[in-house]
């Protein structure tokens, strides 16, 4: 029915064209920002699950951020300590080739100090953001051996919570400017050593005299006294140098580094019997070294054997400490991806969706324009009435 004062088609299609516009309107929202839900205007218990997982991901974000600061410290000073640890044994190879017949120690000595100036370096250079943990000064006031990384989270009530480790660089310092001596060890006493040196001339004299005579029955019975003689002394010696080498006892170790505190070793000269050294690694000395006294280079290489036991031991603790930052920090990159996956399937458009139905408002949009032409005509038609 047609009336004077309403046009109920016109408003009708007005509505409709009204609702069609704040449809395509959103639509276009979605395509240009991406997101279907983008306040809480659009489902706010959606949008407020995503916000959370937001700060979720933003807390994770700092999470790895310390980690990977911490990993920094602790990979720089892991590379360095395995480094190190490999050139001892080129240390211990040279020392040992120090101690043969006929080699020039002057020439291994300057090897030694070419590796000595290399390891200072090494241990200097391992350092980050102000963190040196090889290379310190324990006498300053500053000084605090405990240092704390990030190395993990766990959750609270839900929220990351960091977690630390603690690093005492008293275990792996290799170079502290504050250092103090050891105390000296005890020696072996050589007594046994003359008893036996007598015998030996006196049987080196009766074989000489023996095998160049016409072996008498004197040189013979000469030869067989010395000779068991020798025997007797040799095996008395041997008990003896046993006994002895059982008194020798190490001092204390100074304090320090591991590589220039003094350590206090034993090393067994040319006949065996050991004595006592307060050595440092640092200050690693053979040029002297005369060849009929090999004790010290023994010395020195007993004591590279306990540096390289600590030092591959401080390794391993770190390398531990090192793979599981990594897991954490790879953990918190799974943990964010994931995340950002559910805020995409909670609030992400979907792109084909959202553009067909664009296609469709416009086409509703066309054909709500032309049911308001048509509805006008109607009112047209009336008012050519009173026209007429």
């Amino acid at each position: 029915m047609s009336s004077l004062f309403t046009n109920n088609a016109a408003m009708t299609a007005q509505l409709t064209l009204k609702l069609i516009g704040q449809n395509l309107d959103k639509t276009n929202d979605v395509i240009s920002t991406g997101l279907k839900i983008a306040g809480a205007s659009d489902n706010a218990a959606y949008w407020a699950i995503a916000t959370q997982i937001r700060q979720d991901n933003a807390s994770l974000g700092a999470v790895k951020d310390s980690i990977g600061q911490g990993l920094g410290v602790v990979n720089i000073t892991y590379q360095a300590l395995n480094t190190m640890v490999d050139e001892l044994k080129e240390v211990k190879r040279k020392l040992t080739t120090a101690s043969g017949v006929g080699v020039d120690r002057m020439l291994i000595q300057d090897d030694l100090n070419a590796t000595l100036s290399r390891f200072r370096a090494y241990a200097a250079d391992a350092s980050q953001a102000g963190e040196a943990w090889l290379s310190v000064d324990s006498s300053q006031p500053t000084y605090s051996p405990i240092r704390k990384v990030v190395s993990g989270f766990t959750r609270v009530l839900g929220q990351p919570i960091l977690t630390t480790t603690d690093i005492d660089t008293n275990r792996l310092k290799l170079y502290d400017k504050s250092t103090a001596n050891g105390t000296a060890g005890t020696s072996a006493s050589t007594t046994p050593l003359a008893a036996w040196t007598t015998a030996q001339a006196t049987y080196d004299a009766a074989y000489a005299a023996y095998t160049s005579s016409g072996k008498t029955t004197a040189d013979v019975t000469a030869y067989t006294t010395a000779k068991g003689a020798y025997d007797t002394a040799k095996a008395k010696f041997e008990g003896d140098r046993t006994t002895e080498n059982g008194k020798a006892k190490v001092g204390k170790d100074g304090t320090g580094g591991i590589l220039n505190k003094e350590y206090s070793v034993l090393g067994a000269d040319n006949n065996g019997f050991l004595k006592a050294y307060n050595l440092k690694f640092d200050t690693m000395d053979i040029s002297t070294v005369l060849p009929n006294d090999l004790s010290k280079i023994n010395a020195y290489i007993s004591m590279v054997d306990r540096i390289s036991s600590a030092m591959t031991e401080v390794a391993a603790n770190l390398g531990a400490l090192k793979s599981q930052m990594q897991s954490f920090q790879n953990y918190t990159e799974v943990l964010s991806k994931a995340n950002d996956t559910s805020i995409g399937i909670l609030v992400d458009g979907n792109m084909e969706e959202e553009s067909t139905k664009l296609k469709a408002l416009q086409v509703q949009q066309q054909l709500g324009i032309q049911s308001l032409t048509i509805a006008n005509q109607n009112t047209q038609q009336i008012l050519s009435l009173f026209r007429n």
